[in-house]
């Protein structure tokens, strides 16, 4: 890879240390190549296969922060076969499922407060875990309670991650592609 490469840096990421929705990362990286280069097979998209994973049904997962950086550059970069699906793709990392928030808009306030309760409740959590009728449902209750933190801190960093780029994005409304300035705008948006 060059440094003009929108993936340069990609092995350095520990895909296999976090989460989508079917278990582990490490096949994120050969969804953005795919996507990059604009080759799949199937009948999806590497752009929809690679949305199916890491933000599956509108549920943004630990995996999808850290795709924002190489989307971005992907999506500045001429030679990416599916600029606007990288363009769409950031809207879903940024808010989920779009048509979730209409008609009033996504307020990632209510996420916030969210993930704030859940940090808050410790100790309520603690007492759940530990009136567990077994070694079992412990593990079980515990398993769950660290889950629902972390898909909750996903929520947050996804939306601050795309929010953080969006200026460097804002040139692509001046693009050339009627689909590419679309999605930038409803990602701006």
């Amino acid at each position: 890879m060059t440094d003009d490469d929108p993936l340069a840096g990609l092995d350095d990421v520990p895909w296999a240390r976090l989460q989508h929705a079917y278990g582990m990362a490490d096949d994120v990286p050969g969804h953005l190549r795919a996507m990059q280069a604009g080759t799949g097979e199937g009948q999806h998209s590497p752009g929809a296969r690679l949305a199916n994973h890491i933000v599956h049904q509108g549920t943004r997962s630990q995996a999808a922060v850290y795709t924002v950086p190489f989307l971005v550059r992907m999506a500045l970069d001429p030679r990416t076969a599916d600029r606007h699906g990288c363009v769409g793709l950031l809207t879903a990392i940024a808010i989920g499922l779009d048509n979730n928030h209409l008609p009033n808009g996504y307020d990632p306030r209510e996420d916030r407060a969210h993930l704030a309760e859940l940090r808050g409740e410790a100790d309520d959590r603690a007492r759940w875990i530990a009136e567990a009728a077994d070694d079992e449902q412990r593990r079980q209750r515990e398993g769950s309670c660290a889950q629902a933190l972390i898909d909750a801190e996903a929520v947050v960093r996804s939306y601050d991650a795309v929010r953080e780029v969006l200026p460097a994005l804002a040139t692509l409304l001046t693009s050339g592609s009627p689909e590419l300035r679309a999605a930038t705008a409803n990602l701006l948006a």
